[in-house]
């Protein structure tokens, strides 16, 4: 696997470069505006588990400050459910802040930012910022302390103009033309220098990207077995091997995060078969 490169967008990429401090600081200010005090609990990819009975979450890095947590994710392919995502991961920061009998007021003020690789809400903006209001009272301050917020890296023009846009830039193209840029590939340049954990990461996201095409063939055969007519079970053999031959075409080239986005979304999927004449 010599030669391959993750990129900032890679979830292992992304939490390893947003677990300095420094840099994790200024994704804070860039995206809430907010100046984060010292970083007391930094950590990749923290996983919550509830109870055995209940759905645990591995969310990507989880930073707290002084009253303060924020949860910064980011997220390749099309999230059809975002918004229920979001609902979740704040019940499940919610849920492990405070010890049992405490009251609710002891809450930290909490901020989910997703930096999205695809417009996840398609109105075309840069930034969704989502927050809970009273419909009959708009300007009520509700005081839930808590913040959602969607990013779009493909309307990076939208906010070119600040180090928001030019992280969203970043993400979108690989160009790094402004400082906070600059500062993020340096550490993914870097990064990729340790060809034993680039090559691990490879390994794993192989692994995981074959058993998605499996699990895909599978829901395929599985519509094949309901009774469809001859001609379109072979129609979708063919787009099971067409697809198959874009997956390892993805992966030959190191495009791992690509294959997620394949899988998710068919414009991209479209435009990847073209691109590679499939």
């Amino acid at each position: 696997m010599t030669g391959k490169r993750l990129r900032f967008s890679d979830r292992w990429m992304f939490n390893r470069v947003m677990c300095q401090e420094r840099i994790c600081k200024r994704v804070i200010k860039a995206a809430f505006d907010i100046e984060a005090d010292t970083i007391e609990y930094l950590n990749a990819e923290q996983c919550y588990e509830p109870s055995p009975d209940n759905r645990g979450v591995r969310m990507d890095v989880v930073a707290k400050t002084s009253g303060r947590t924020f949860d910064l994710e980011v997220q390749v392919a099309k999230e059809k459910y975002l918004g229920k995502r979001m609902r979740f991961y704040q019940a499940t920061l919610d849920g492990s802040d405070l010890e049992r009998g405490a009251h609710h007021r002891g809450l930290r003020e909490t901020f989910i930012l997703f930096i999205c690789c695809i417009d996840p809400f398609g109105l075309g903006l840069p930034v969704y910022t989502i927050e809970r209001t009273c419909l009959e009272a708009p300007e009520l301050a509700v005081g839930n302390d808590s913040h959602w917020m969607a990013l779009n890296a493909r309307a990076w023009a939208r906010a070119a103009d600040s180090e928001l846009g030019d992280l969203l830039n970043y993400v979108e193209t690989g160009s790094a033309t402004g400082s906070l840029s600059r500062d993020i590939d340096e550490l993914v340049a870097s990064y990729n220098e340790d060809r034993k954990w680039v090559n691990r990461v490879y390994t794993l996201e192989q692994e995981m990207a074959f058993r998605e095409q499996e699990r895909w063939e599978e829901g395929r055969e599985e519509g094949r077995e309901e009774g469809r007519e001859e001609g379109r079970e072979e129609g979708r053999e063919e787009g099971e091997k067409r697809f198959g031959a874009l997956v390892a075409a993805l992966m030959k080239d190191g495009r791992v995060d690509d294959v997620a986005r394949a899988a998710a979304d068919e414009q991209y999927r479209s435009r990847a078969f073209q691109e590679y004449g499939l």
